[in-house]
């Protein structure tokens, strides 16, 4: 017997291995075995199994089964054949991508160290004996009737732990390894949750497609504050109760510790968290409780929709129109939301997607019945809809640059709300001091070295700084001497922060942005601070635009509502539209009014319009009527091809001679080749293509490019150029 192997490697090829008679019985599509390759025994997938081999030359034994591997569920090894074909991505970089978080070999519980004295032995000791730092050790110790941690009296006792190694031996005191995990998870009574009138009806009308274990779509279309969370909270409940599990996907990692705190409430502490920011110890200790089955629930970001749960009876997929479910790099260029209801799919479970700005793509789902559309229209607990007020910036173009910063009106509201005592967020989209640095005496914008991209100017680094390849440099002695031969251009998060620490310097302010989050616990506490009013205002990017919910917040500003309005891609005015409504959606959550005000040099864009006026429905009609006319998605299928390279020349040579061979097929509508909006990234120019296809069959652009290029040429690189094949791209940069 025989099988074909994949290895975690670019590589679409799969090798053929002989079966030891001894592992026949074990063997399996999905399992993971060592085999020899390039010399070693490496960690390889088996893909299929067959009586008779196809390869012709020499074929080697299968060395072993791989002991570190628990079992795959059939739905997530399904989905994964899935990702192969329809990303043209090598089944082994999937593999790996999809699976890699299961291999682990030895789950060590991390140990602490608890001590308490030996009161049998201390009573009859000869304390005389005991130096003065041991008396002291002893008697504070006294004053504890239950094991203490040891690294929790470091500051109380010098020589620490010499001194209990010391009375250790003495017998005077007993050294205990208790289990660090689940250390700071805080058990709590599980309260039932109350649905209004509105939301009942759409958690009855979702519950009988899980107590069926069907198949189906649903988009909760629900304003800001609407009470999305407590439908989908409510369902899974409902779900768990009924021996199903559950996954719920959130697109940023910013959100999973408000999302768990949430969860908590109703399902007490055993929920399983999964993000790319937690520790190699934290994920051990997940992946071992959610195969133990601890674990009925999972929530999580993009990564999370591969972890091994088995037995799903409902994907929840939050926020379902965010980017950030969008993976660029590296391959597979997978979108996780897709994913999501492939597996779903496979998992005979209903996925309920959630939003109040939902993608175009997943509205147009609705109005073809693929998916079907649930309204909620009222805010929960009946808040009243934020007062939005928009303000035209042209006129202060030649004011100081305090007014081009924050207009006259929000700073008037800003001082209201404050003398209030409520919270205000303020949105920039853009991290830094300022977005760029103009040279007199180069009478240029300083660019980056590697980018062909001017750099920002952070002043807490002291340095400019690409945001495309993050290399960095100083600026020169004669521009930090003389610093009238620079202009400063545009504003970052830093500089308003900056600006108003100044203002209202007996204010808290936190500024949100990948600068100041320099790892997961700031970010937290950031959050709880803010939960708990010790902050007065949050500022920061996009970031703190979406799923946040505080109480207290009665002003929102939007400081440059611009930003990304002119950028050359087709989604430019959904990204707009999205944005402005969710982060007016963060304004006067409970009895209290909120406002919002927006400041913009483009008041007549009719997206930004729409999310002010809450206009969904003119927005989605206006926006599907010219994507139609342009045969844009989701008319079409799109896939963009971006050709890379050191050399210019060679990457406008085979992006001529690919994009011309599906320019042939009449089927295709195919833009470009053209120079990419940023032409140059870590050295290597960049052009772009877009091709567009019927929607009939979901993989034609795929097969296409199998057929006329050949898989080869997305491994490792063609005739000295990379070519990315990006189905269904949601970045045009």
């Amino acid at each position: 017997m025989y099988a074909q192997v994949v290895f975690s490697i670019a590589s679409f090829k799969s090798f053929t291995y002989k079966i030891p008679t001894e592992l026949i019985p074990s063997i399996s599509v999905g399992l993971a075995v060592n085999a020899p390759f390039k010399n070693k025994l490496q960690l390889g997938y088996i893909v299929s199994t067959t009586n008779t081999p196809n390869y012709k030359g020499k074929i080697n034994d299968i060395d072993s089964i791989y002991k570190g591997q628990p079992s795959i569920p059939k739905d997530l090894w399904q989905t994964i054949l899935w990702m192969s074909s329809y990303y043209v991505s090598p089944i082994g970089l999937c593999i790996k991508t999809a699976l890699s978080t299961l291999y682990y070999k030895d789950y060590n519980t991390k140990k602490a160290l608890y001590i308490e004295l030996n009161h049998k032995v201390l009573s009859t000791f000869n304390t005389k004996a005991l130096s003065t730092n041991q008396k002291k050790f002893t008697t504070n110790l006294m004053k504890y009737k239950k094991p203490i941690l040891a690294s929790s009296l470091k500051n109380k006792i010098s020589n620490l732990y010499y001194t209990i190694d010391t009375l250790h031996k003495k017998d005077l005191l007993n050294k205990i390894f208790l289990s660090t995990d689940n250390n700071n998870l805080v058990i709590m009574s599980k309260t039932n949750i109350q649905l209004s009138k509105t939301q009942k009806k759409v958690f009855n009308t979702i519950l009988p497609f899980i107590q069926k274990s069907s198949n189906t779509n649903f988009l909760i279309h629900g304003v800001p504050g609407s009470g999305k969370t407590e439908i989908y909270v409510k369902l899974a409940q409902e779900a768990i109760s009924i021996g199903k599990n559950v996954m719920v996907l959130i697109p940023e990692i910013i959100l999973t510790t408000q999302m768990k705190d949430r969860f908590i409430k109703y399902f007490g502490s055993d929920i399983a968290m999964w993000h790319s920011k937690m520790t190699t110890r934290e994920k051990k200790q997940t992946i071992k409780k959610i195969l133990s089955g601890d674990y009925k629930l999972i929530i999580g970001a993009r990564s999370s929709i591969f972890c091994p749960l088995p037995n799903i009876g409902l994907i929840i997929i939050d926020e379902e129109q965010d980017s950030s479910y969008k993976q660029e790099s590296p391959q597979p260029y997978y979108n996780a939301r897709d994913i999501g209801l492939i597996r779903a799919k496979y998992a005979s479970c209903p996925v309920v997607l959630t939003s109040a700005t939902p993608s175009i793509e997943t509205y147009y789902n609705t109005v073809i019945g693929k998916t079907q559309h649930i309204d909620l229209n009222e805010r929960y607990f009946k808040s009243k809809t934020p007062i939005v007020k928009i303000i035209d910036m042209i006129k202060f173009v030649h004011c100081d640059d305090e007014q081009t910063i924050i207009s006259p009106e929000l700073m008037e509201q800003i001082k209201t709300t404050l003398s209030h005592n409520k919270q205000i967020i303020l949105l920039n989209n853009r991290r830094g001091y300022a977005s760029s640095v103009f040279s007199k005496e180069a009478n240029s914008p300083i660019l980056c070295d590697h980018c062909n991209v001017p750099m920002s100017f952070h002043k807490i680094f002291n340095r400019l700084l690409c945001h495309y390849c993050d290399s960095h440099k100083l600026l020169s002695e004669s521009e930090k001497q003389e610093p009238d031969n620079i202009i400063l251009n545009g504003y970052g998060t830093e500089k308003i922060y900056e600006f108003l620490i100044n203002k209202f310097p007996q204010s808290s302010i936190a500024r949100v942005d990948s600068d100041s989050l320099k790892n997961k616990k700031i970010l937290s506490t950031i959050l709880n601070d803010f939960s708990l009013r010790k902050l007065d205002i949050m500022i920061g990017t996009q970031m703190i635009s979406k799923g946040l919910d505080f109480d207290n917040v009665q002003l929102v500003g939007v400081i440059n509502a611009d930003y990304g309005m002119f950028i050359p891609d087709f989604r430019s005015g959904e990204k707009v539209f999205q944005i402005i409504s969710q982060v007016i959606g963060r304004s006067g959550r409970r009895e209290d009014q909120g406002t919002a005000i927006i400041q913009t040099y483009n008041p007549s864009d009719p997206n930004l319009l729409n999310a002010i006026k809450s206009n969904s429905r003119t927005f989605y009609a206006s926006n599907l009527a010219e994507r139609n006319e342009l045969m844009y998605p989701p008319f079409s299928r799109s896939c963009r091809l971006i050709f890379s390279g050191e050399d210019i020349g060679k990457v406008n040579q085979i992006a001529n001679k690919i994009t011309n061979l599906f320019s042939k097929n009449k089927d295709f509508k195919v833009l470009g080749p053209s120079e990419a909006p940023i032409s140059k990234i870590k050295n290597k120019w960049r052009v772009n293509s877009l091709i567009l296809a019927p929607k009939d069959d979901p993989l034609q652009i795929q097969k296409f490019f199998q057929n006329k290029i050949g898989t080869h040429a997305l491994e490792k690189q063609y005739k000295h150029v990379n070519i990315k094949l990006d189905i269904d791209p949601l970045n045009m940069l």
